[in-house]
């Protein structure tokens, strides 16, 4: 079984290429659904979250105060590392038992999605890093869309992340996403057939 790491920065299209993957057969670990699902459910995420955070991160109901978490974290570097600390283990821990799972149940593909990189010394759990990248603009616009943003709300996101530059350093192969949806489905289809052969010769 191949492990894929899709990574990208925000409106990258990353969720597409994840989809049009799952539709070929592969198997996802979707590692930010993950996150937010341990920050709710995980009473250990949860305490140390809330020494971090505070109570606020919570909304009533349980649920994550996803907008204040989110303008909290992409202004303020150090509560993100802090967080970010907390949580990544967890979802690597997740990701570990979901992908022996998968592997004892005969998937080839199994694909893991995540806006960040993977933290240095944790690349070896994958046997490719795929990153999808866009011009920034149109990323822009795709989030302004789609979240109802502001452009300088969207702009402090991406801020944030990496630059395409250090997604392309890392990465084995890059999509790039900045034309249509049939050059898109193009590029995974070459990366899919690519992997299957490597697969097959194993």
């Amino acid at each position: 079984m191949l492990r894929i790491g899709l990574t990208g920065g925000i409106g990258s299209g990353k969720s597409a290429v994840r989809d049009l993957l799952g539709r070929k057969g592969a198997r996802i670990f979707d590692a930010d659904a993950v996150a937010k699902r341990l920050m709710v459910e995980d009473a250990d995420v949860k305490a140390e979250l809330g020494g971090v955070l505070g109570e606020r991160a919570w909304l009533r109901d349980g649920s994550l105060n996803k907008r204040w978490i989110a303008e909290r974290l992409f202004s303020d570097e150090d509560l993100r590392r802090r967080v970010n600390g907390i949580v990544h283990p967890a979802v690597h821990r997740a990701f570990d038992v979901a992908a022996q799972k998968a592997e004892r149940e005969g998937v080839a593909i199994f694909v893991r999605e995540a806006a960040l990189l993977p933290p240095p010394g944790k690349e070896s759990f994958l046997d490719r890093l795929v990153a999808v990248t866009a011009p920034r603009e149109e990323r822009i616009r795709r989030v302004m869309q789609r979240d109802g943003l502001t452009y300088s709300d969207v702009e402090a996101r991406i801020l944030a992340q990496p630059r395409d530059e250090e997604y392309a350093a890392l990465a084995d192969d890059i999509i790039s996403n900045g034309g249509s949806m049939a050059g898109l489905s193009a590029q995974v289809d070459a990366l899919w057939n690519e992997w299957m052969d490597r697969e097959d010769r194993a």
